[in-house]
């Protein structure tokens, strides 16, 4: 082996370590628990959900793009599909409010600490049964008493659950966001582990969901977290590093 062969190979070394060490920095900053982000993709089974609510059903699905306006029975432009309903998650740290009785709900929830916070989500339902038209919308996730809530606002109830998780499954992954699943269902009336509004009252046993029904699954909830982008730094330094390898390479072959 000549002797720039032998620096050559130093240096491509002394490169993949650097790297290595470069990268492992890195992965701290990226691993460690941050904000919940992604979407949130709701389906709920119609045949179920009036089962459980004596006739109620979910009939249209408004996405984030009527977050400003305000929902009502006769709204046009909503989708009929109850499946695989996408929910963003918002992105603001303050609740925003706008006219019409809506609210983007904030985003305050850490994943290394799903127990405080809340997850913001953008989206709304209307529904139809024996009492008319009724609207849930400007959702939150949230734990109480260490359970899964859907909860819906409004500035007449305030804080509502809507629905709860049963089967919860999270997880958080290597860049530190976190994933969830669980089944849908009523759940009860005011308790610790639901958020009742101002009246104490909860979806469930303001449509009067009888308790046995209250743990029937109507739907289902996964929350899949945002791609967290590869910082421009590694890019710069792995592509600085790869052609200066090739440089090197490249001068060993010409000596060789």
């Amino acid at each position: 082996m000549t002797i720039m062969n032998i620096n050559s190979f130093k240096l491509a070394a002394a490169g993949v370590l650097a790297f290595t060490a470069f990268t492992g920095l890195l992965a701290p900053a990226t691993a460690s628990a941050a904000l919940v982000t992604g979407n949130a993709t709701i389906s709920i089974d119609n045949a179920a959900f009036s089962t459980a609510t004596g006739g109620w059903t979910v009939d249209n699905f408004f996405d984030a793009s009527f977050n400003t306006t305000a929902i009502t029975g006769s709204l046009a432009g909503g989708s009929s599909s109850t499946t695989n309903m996408l929910f963003p998650v918002n992105t603001n740290a303050a609740t925003v409010s706008y006219p019409g009785n809506r609210t983007l709900q904030a985003t305050t929830m850490d994943s290394g600490n799903t127990a405080a916070g809340q997850i913001g989500l953008s989206g709304a339902l209307t529904m139809t049964g024996a009492l008319g038209d009724l609207f849930p919308y400007d959702f939150k996730l949230a734990k109480f008493g260490g359970v899964w809530n859907l909860v819906t606002f409004d500035t007449s109830f305030q804080n509502t659950t809507f629905l709860q998780l049963a089967n919860a499954v999270e997880s958080v992954d290597g860049s530190g966001q976190l994933s969830l699943s669980g089944d849908l269902i009523f759940g009860g009336g005011m308790s610790p582990t639901t958020a009742s509004s101002i009246f104490g009252l909860t979806w469930s046993s303001f449509l009067g969901v009888q308790i046995a029904n209250q743990n029937l699954v109507v739907g289902h909830l996964s929350l899949t977290p945002a791609a967290v982008p590869v910082p421009a730094a590694a890019w710069m330094f792995g592509s600085g590093l790869l052609g200066l390898l090739g440089v090197s390479r490249g001068k060993s072959k010409a000596a060789a």
